[in-house]
């Protein structure tokens, strides 16, 4: 067996109407029914106090209506520079980690997932990617406002939460073609100006 290494990416980008958002959306997962995830098995360490992971494609909670705008206005750049004309939100949820709690190692469906660090202190974990090539791990230097996104096969895990609670905005998506501005999925022209 052999590995063939390619160039891949984790993008790092900023919502940059945080400070607009944040209690707004806080406020929203405040009065949020408590529901908490708790697995301990030979597979899964997972212990979150707070998420919706359960209705994560119900686009029509309140705090999704604040997001997902923002997001769709900070996500252009960054999926523009991957040559991508467009992309389809498949769902989202929120996760809020007390003192202790963790997810552990898992990955995702489709073709990216990402972290939005809605509430994030300096003492709060980080989130930890390991390459699928080498093994290796990554720590993600993010500060409250961030998002990062990344291949949804990457493997990844939410560190041991320290004192200062955390809130993540978790979301996956596809690239789909543009039907309505009649465009590709791919930014061809994009494409061609970087191999010539």
């Amino acid at each position: 067996m052999k590995k063939i290494k390619i160039d891949d990416c984790i993008c790092h980008s900023r919502i940059k109407k945080h400070f607009e958002i944040k209690n707004k959306i806080l406020s929203e997962i405040d009065n949020d029914v408590n529901k908490s995830l708790n697995i301990s098995d030979e597979y899964h360490i997972d212990n979150i106090s707070k998420l919706d992971w359960d209705v994560c494609s119900n686009f029509n909670r309140p705090w999704v209506k604040i997001f997902l705008p923002c997001f769709y206005e900070d996500i252009k750049e960054v999926i523009c520079s991957m040559a991508y004309n467009k992309i389809m939100i498949k769902s989202a949820w929120y996760q809020q980690y007390l003192e202790g709690d963790t997810h552990g190692w898992h990955i995702h469906g489709h073709h990216y997932t990402g972290v939005y660090y809605l509430e994030f202190s300096e003492e709060c974990s980080k989130t930890e990617i390991c390459s699928p090539f080498s093994l290796e791990t990554k720590q993600i230097d993010a500060i409250e406002g961030d998002f990062i996104i990344f291949p949804a096969h990457y493997i990844h895990r939410g560190l041991p939460n320290k004192k200062s609670r955390k809130t993540i905005i978790s979301f996956n998506f596809d690239i789909v073609a543009n039907s309505k501005n009649n465009l590709p999925a791919l930014n061809i022209n994009l494409l061609n100006t970087k191999n010539a």
